[in-house]
């Protein structure tokens, strides 16, 4: 079995969590938008179609980690390098949308904050300059229109490198850390997504506030590199904290 890798598993714990969350206001019961102070059953249609892309687009990332650009298979297939490139910046793209588009349903505030830094995202920027806006990349800082494309020779395992028009300039970058900046930026969206939402749910509800509570305070543990591990055996503290390696924990 392979590894996982701590932070995206992270950003699945914190997905899982608010889609208990949703269900433990909503219950089996009707009218789930006005349970979740949405202002139409099309907001609720909106919350649920997010929460499956946070979930979908973490298994496409997890598939990237294990492989690279190259893929599992035996072959050196530059088709498939490419496919796994344009694959990986739509599904971290997609991602970051659904939770924003969470962010701004669930009323959190901080929202054009949010946006500014997922713009300033490494792989957010590559997406614009090789998956969607090839011909007419726009840099906001000049108003400067660019073409872009990735060097094909220099393409493989985690790195991308990318020539600016006809080769004016290139820039090279490493997949891998721009995933972990991607996951380190859902981790505290999906952080003050959660927070928000429990705190407005269940507002006069005592029991279900320190319910929450509780599990925020798991998450945060995740969120900072410790794995959660929960006892099964009696007398044994249910859950046990253990610093993940390369966290940083204890150094």
């Amino acid at each position: 079995m392979r590894s996982r890798d701590p932070k995206l598993t992270a950003v699945e714990s914190y997905s899982d969590a608010f889609r208990d969350l949703v269900n433990d206001r909503v219950g089996w019961k009707g009218e789930p938008a006005k349970k979740l102070r949405l202002n139409s059953d099309e907001e609720w249609s909106f919350v649920c179609v997010a929460m499956d892309i946070l979930g979908d687009a973490s298994l496409a990332l997890h598939n990237f980690i294990d492989f690279g650009l190259d893929g599992p298979t035996k072959y050196d297939e530059t088709g498939e390098k490419y496919l796994r490139l344009y694959g990986l910046l739509s599904a971290a793209y997609v991602q970051q949308q659904a939770a924003l588009k969470l962010h701004k349903l669930m009323n959190c505030t901080s929202q054009k904050p949010f946006k500014s830094r997922a713009d300033q995202l490494q792989i957010r920027r590559l997406r614009h300059q090789l998956a969607s806006h090839s011909l007419d990349y726009v840099d906001f800082s000049d108003r400067s229109v660019s073409a872009f494309v990735p060097v094909r020779i220099d393409l493989g395992e985690f790195n991308c490198t990318v020539t600016e028009n006809r080769g004016d300039r290139s820039f090279s970058y490493n997949l891998r850390n721009a995933i972990t900046e991607h996951c380190e930026f859902m981790l505290e969206l999906l952080d003050a997504i959660y927070e928000k939402s429990y705190k407005t749910l269940f507002k006069n509800n005592k029991p279900k506030l320190a319910e929450h509570l509780a599990k925020l305070d798991e998450l945060r543990k995740a969120k900072a590199g410790y794995f959660i591990f929960k006892s099964p055996g009696p007398g044994i503290p249910s859950i046990v904290i253990v610093p993940m390696k390369g966290s940083g924990q204890g150094t």
